[in-house]
């Protein structure tokens, strides 16, 4: 089993409440992930060429498709 398997079976055993307040944790980590990749790249402004710097959000898209295309979003 993988741990997203084991994630989701734990998941599917809690009531309802529990599900509302994973829920919020989880959303609070995604928000918090979003800030700091924004801080790092706003850390990255003037400080790479603009072709280096149009790189940056290229590749991290890449990294998000690859992730994707797993069947598992983890950004």
């Amino acid at each position: 089993m993988t741990v997203i398997e084991s994630i989701i079976k734990d998941l599917q055993g809690l009531p309802n409440a529990k599900l509302v307040e994973a829920a919020g944790m989880i959303h609070r980590l995604s928000e918090k992930a979003q800030q700091e990749r924004a801080e790092a790249l706003q850390g990255l402004y003037g400080v790479l060429s603009q072709e280096d710097g149009g790189a940056v959000p290229r590749s991290a898209g890449l990294s998000s498709k690859t992730k994707t295309m797993s069947g598992v979003l983890l950004s």
